[in-house]
């Protein structure tokens, strides 16, 4: 088509349009840097406003718009403490200094904050920010505000936030700084990120009100050192925490809070404690308000010293545990009544893979002041309101080592053992408590007891089975704490039933074996050759029970006197003992007793 424009006209058509473009885009971009500067003074302004600017001050190096959203970018922004506040605020103890390079801000209503200078926006998103805390009291307080429950008022003339509401307030890959001036702690804190979503904030009369949808909170990385508590270092890695439909509110001498769900976790978890003597470590935890249970994995308590050298710090005899556990998993457990109510309510706790470590240096004095109360009496004594239905571990294994008083050392090893607890009360003492456990000694000799505490008084009962087993694999352990040892024998079956009260035990046994031969070491031996087992020789004790095929077997009664110095333990090992002794050396009531069976059963036959 032929356009019919005189060239030199459309040639001045297109520099007159070049012009006014040139001078629209000058006068856009002073008007848009204009507006950057008007918008910055009312950013400024807006929180010179505040009370918080009595103490901190805000500076940042420019921002950008995005009218078409109302969304701006805040560049190198740095929020610090006045070196000298323009009010006093006396309840104030701590600080924070922040810096970031972007904190952008969603949504804005821009010309409200032109016309009025107060801002009103959706969301505040904080990029990479490094934070420093400085703690210098009990309970840190950062920011002045309008205290509605303190009778006595500071005279303020700026605006206090009485209220805030925000739809959204990120803060994403941060980095903390703490000193705890106070404690002489410090933390670093890595990857930092926290969510808050539609988060209200209202102070009224008296009363003040924060309610937040849900919040989520994590760190990739946790490392404090501290020097006045019991731990001396504490470090986790990816924690994390989740909490739905938080109302907090408090009051001059109340505090309220409520919330619908959260669950939090943690991996990594390193401990070492004050004195360094022992160091923890959990390879991950977490927890469900929801599901109401709590999961522990690879739990290891372990010394960074010897047995010898943890027992120095005692004086009198101590057994000191200490190991592992594969999994603990704590399931039903009431949330609610244990934080509003400090009551604990726990269905069942899952153990699995349990390795214990017992030590005891038998050269120290026997604390005579102590009376270790029986475990019934021990839960009933606990302050709390407990009930635990049932406590299960599986895959126990156990290792006792003493220091004996000639300076020997002496082991016992318990493995594969199970055991169930139930009914861990101090709301009622109509039932007992009851431990069913099941075990081998050494590999070798398998048993299962059943013990029933009773909480009304201090009062148990005891049965045990010990099933059949080759004595030879014992030899280590008799070894150990006699000076015998077995040849041959083999233990056809093993029965223990009885009844312990404060002072004392009795009950009775029957203790199966054949082919049994076992040699006495006496040399050197004086303390022994005064004891029971002195009249232990093979040419008198008994090789089998029941003597020859047939004929009724030896059933012992026996009755022991409590150390009261011992727990409960030492009166089940004493029952044993004694009645062992009573089945191979039987006291005149004992033989009178089997007298009369073996002279019932011939009396059977006979007929």
């Amino acid at each position: 088509m032929h356009d019919p424009s005189p060239p030199k006209k459309r040639h001045i058509g297109r520099i007159i349009f070049l012009i006014l473009a040139s001078i629209l885009s000058l006068a856009g971009i002073f008007l848009y840097r204009n507006f950057n500067h008007m918008l910055s003074d009312a950013l400024l302004k807006n929180f010179n406003s505040n009370i918080i600017s009595d103490v901190y001050e805000l500076k940042f190096e420019k921002l950008s718009i995005n009218f078409l959203e109302g969304n701006i970018q805040v560049l190198n922004v740095d929020l610090q403490p006045r070196e000298k506040p323009l009010q006093a605020y006396p309840y104030i103890n701590s600080s924070l200094h922040l810096t970031t390079k972007e904190m952008s801000l969603v949504n804005v209503k821009i010309i409200q904050l032109l016309r009025t200078g107060l801002l009103d926006l959706d969301k505040i998103l904080i990029n990479k920010p490094h934070i420093d805390l400085t703690i210098e009291g009990v309970h840190p307080i950062l920011f002045p505000f309008n205290d509605t429950t303190n009778t006595v008022k500071i005279e303020q003339k700026k605006r206090n936030i009485d209220s805030f509401k925000l739809s959204m307030f990120q803060l994403i890959d941060a980095n903390f700084h703490v000193n705890n001036s106070l404690k002489n702690n410090e933390f670093t804190i890595q990857n930092f990120n926290i969510t808050l979503n539609k988060l209200s904030i209202h102070q009224f009369p008296g009363k003040d009100v924060l309610a937040v949808e849900n919040v989520e909170l994590s760190l990739g990385n946790f490392i404090g050192n501290m020097q006045k508590e019991k731990l001396r270092y504490l470090g986790f890695k990816d924690f994390h925490i989740k909490v739905e439909d938080i109302d907090f509110q408090k009051t001059l001498d109340t505090m309220i809070y409520r919330f619908s769900n959260f669950d939090t976790g943690l991996s990594a978890l390193e401990i070492q404690t004050a004195d360094s003597i022992f160091h923890i470590s959990l390879s991950s935890f977490n927890l469900s308000y929801k599901d109401q249970n709590i999961r522990l994995r690879n739990i290891r308590i372990k010394p960074n010293v010897s047995d010898a050298e943890l027992q120095k710090k005692y004086q009198y005899q101590h057994a000191q545990a200490y190991g592992s556990v594969g999994s603990l998993e704590i399931q039903k457990i009431n949330f609610d009544s244990l934080i509003f109510h400090r009551k604990l309510y726990i269905d069942q706790i899952l153990l699995d893979s349990v390795s214990i470590s017992i030590y005891k240096d038998k050269l120290k004095p026997i604390n005579t002041h102590r009376f270790p109360p029986y475990p019934a009496q021990q839960i009933a004594a606990i302050k709390m309101p407990i009930k635990i239905n049932r406590v299960n571990a599986t895959h126990v294994n156990l290792t006792s080592t003493e220091r004996k008083p000639d300076s020997t050392t002496a082991k016992v090893n318990i493995n594969r053992a199970t055991l169930e607890v139930t009914n861990i009360t101090n709301l009622s003492a109509a039932s007992p408590l009851v431990i069913n456990a099941d075990a081998r000694i050494e590999g070798t000799a398998h048993f299962n007891a059943t013990l029933k505490f009773n909480y009304a008084k201090p009062q148990f009962s005891f049965k045990a089975k010990v099933s059949k087993f080759d004595l030879k694999g014992l030899n280590p352990l008799i070894k150990a704490y006699t000076p015998a040892s077995v040849h041959s024998g083999t233990v056809d079956e093993l029965n223990l039933a009885g009844v312990a009260e404060h002072t004392k035990a009795g009950g009775s046994m029957t203790f199966l074996y054949h082919d049994l031969n076992v040699d006495l070491e006496l040399q050197n031996k004086a303390k022994w050759k005064s004891s029971v087992i002195a009249f232990a020789a093979n040419s008198i004790l008994p090789s089998s029970n029941p003597a020859s095929e047939g004929t009724a077997p030896r059933t012992v009664k026996f009755t022991i006197e409590r150390d009261m110095n011992k727990a409960f333990i030492n009166v089940l090992i004493k029952s044993v003992l004694n009645g062992l002794k009573e089945t191979m050396v039987m006291s005149k009531e004992n033989k009178k007793a089997h007298k009369a069976a073996l002279k019932k059963q011939r009396q059977v036959k006979n007929k």
